[in-house]
């Protein structure tokens, strides 16, 4: 289905299962909400900002509720049953030019797994990944320092309580939801080495401990807590 203005290659869409909704949004002043079973526009949300919208994660457990990264480091919820349609808003990406470079553009974003609708996972380019609590605006309970100017996609379980982060300096890393980090991934250039390009995105599977991820290379790499025997 073809989406009227969200045409830009910075177009932001997350597809909500519960409700059947997709929500897309990007270089435009608001969300543009669907119905994918009428294939009809169901609502438009305006951003209530002066930003555009650089990450989009729908809620699989409240259905009508969204989270929107942008890029001026800021993290907003929405929900469609709303007047306004905008709940709160924090900035959890502020640690200053001077340390940021000014690239504190979220790229990231996603609700933590469970069926506490108000905590939310943030990252920014800047390198930084912050666990919200946005029943708290004030802060970030948790900071994990991830990539150093150089994070490029983050993927969040739904179920299982794990986080990865892909760098554009060919290197992804695990974490728990504590912050611990599990695992590395990262590129070796041996012969018959594990070799990966700059991360561009990130995916896990729904159910199973599976991590997908894309390269700027063109390739596409799936990995595994654990690699069954052959057959």
């Amino acid at each position: 289905m073809e989406i009227p203005g969200v045409r830009s290659v910075s177009a932001v869409v997350d597809w909500q299962q519960q409700s059947g909704y997709m929500y897309a949004s990007g270089e435009i002043s608001s969300t543009m909400v669907w119905d994918l079973d009428k294939e009809q526009l169901l609502t438009s949300i305006p951003l209530s900002s002066d930003c555009s919208i650089s990450a989009l994660a729908a809620s699989q457990v409240h259905g009508g509720q969204y989270a929107a990264g942008f890029v001026d480091g800021s993290v907003r919820l929405y929900d469609i049953r709303t007047p306004d349609g905008l709940v709160c808003v924090t900035r959890p990406h502020t640690r200053g030019v001077e340390q940021t470079g000014g690239i504190e553009r979220v790229v990231g974003i996603g609700f933590q797994p469970g069926l506490d609708p108000a905590k939310i996972v943030s990252a920014s380019q800047a390198g930084d990944i912050q666990f919200l609590d946005i029943r708290n605006q004030s802060e970030a309970y948790l900071t994990i320092d991830a990539h150093r100017g150089s994070l490029t996609a983050l993927a969040i379980h739904r179920h299982a309580p794990l986080i990865a982060s892909g760098s554009a300096k060919q290197l992804i890393k695990v974490f728990n939801l504590e912050g611990e980090q599990l695992g590395t991934i990262r590129y070796s250039p041996t012969f018959m080495a594990q070799k990966i390009g700059p991360v561009s995105c990130l995916a896990f599977h729904p159910y199973q401990i599976l991590l997908a991820a894309g390269a700027a290379d063109a390739c596409v790499s799936i990995y595994a807590d654990e690699i069954p025997p052959p057959r």
